[in-house]
């Protein structure tokens, strides 16, 4: 009675799902890869990603697709120079592959070809001339540049002149020299530097660090209209009063000037006493310096003279309407 009265208690427990929920599930094909497995080895194959034609990347190998029958093998023991699909052969020869000079006697042809230049045509030209001398025009016309001439001119660089350097037209450019010129507009003299001889940049400074006095091209063709160039005289640099270099009187004749003179020595006469001076002697009347004969006109001293006198002429009318004014 007492087995009957016991009771048997079963205990459910339940499963633990926690640990299992970050694990993926295996394929079926490595299911399979394990059963069989246990029977016998398996072979790896390694897949090979397509590659997609990109036109930036190039190999010396080629494509799988281009590749012929012979370079396809599945053994490992492939040869990797039949893969390659560029070769390079030798041309047997051990002369260099340019020129035999190797380019020193390279000519320049950027100008106008030889046979179509002012050159040419005046060469062409002067053969044609000398084939028609002494015949009678046959009416046949040869082009502007040949026509006949019947007086031969002489041989200057207007006439029959042939050489290059030495007639009219465009002259032929060198075939053999290549020339870099560069136009300087521009001169790149530190301005500060050059003003007050200090440049903040110092040795870094990109620009010519130089005092010296130049002169553009246009104030020295200036200076040679005025014919004042070459000319270094120290009283330029010095400040002086127009009184002092204006004199009134000549130094031979004490009279006023008439068609004044200067001379180099900067000493004004007129221009019949420094003829007859010279006639005596050469050199300065005043400081007796060598004039060498030149006296130039002097323009400074007539300009101011002219104005001076008109100075006056204003004064005296200038009185004369005061005292017309002024009542008797």
């Amino acid at each position: 009675m007492a087995e009957e009265g016991s009771v048997c208690s079963f205990v459910f427990k339940k499963r633990g799902l926690a640990a299992g929920r970050g694990r993926r599930k295996r394929p079926s094909s490595d299911q399979e890869q394990e059963s069989s497995g246990e029977e016998g080895s398996t072979v790896v194959r390694k897949e090979r990603r397509r590659e997609t034609p990109n036109p930036m990347i190039q190999k010396t190998r080629r494509c799988a697709k281009e590749r012929p029958a012979y370079a396809v093998s599945s053994s490992d023991d492939e040869d990797p120079s039949k893969d390659i699909g560029v070769t390079y052969k030798s041309t047997r020869s051990a002369k260099p592959v340019g020129p035999e000079d190797m380019g020193a006697t390279a000519v320049y042809e950027l100008d106008t070809e030889k046979e179509k230049d002012a050159q040419a045509i005046f060469e062409r030209s002067q053969k044609i001339q000398e084939e028609l001398r002494g015949k009678e025009d046959d009416k046949i016309y040869r082009g502007i540049n040949n026509y006949q001439k019947y007086v031969k001119p002489k041989d200057t660089s207007m006439g029959n002149a042939s050489s290059g350097m030495v007639r009219k037209g465009p002259i032929r450019a060198p075939e053999h020299l290549r020339a870099t010129v560069r136009w300087d507009y521009q001169p790149d003299i530190c301005k500060d530097y050059k003003e007050t001889g200090f440049c903040g940049f110092g040795d870094s400074c990109k620009f010519l660090h130089d005092r010296s006095d130049y002169k553009h091209g246009w104030q020295i063709e200036r200076e040679l209209d005025e014919g004042r160039y070459g000319v270094n005289d120290e009283e330029n640099y010095e400040v002086s009063s127009d009184e002092e270099d204006m004199p009134f009187k000549c130094f031979i004749c004490r009279s006023s000037f008439k068609n004044p003179v200067v001379t180099k020595c900067r000493h004004y006469f007129c221009e019949s006493c420094a003829l007859q001076h010279y006639r005596k002697s050469q050199r300065c009347y005043v400081c007796d310096k060598q004039t060498n004969g030149v006296f130039n006109p002097a323009k400074e001293l007539m300009a101011k003279l002219e104005k001076h006198k008109g100075e006056e002429d204003e004064e005296k009318e200038q009185q004369h309407s005061d005292h017309g004014e002024d009542p008797q």
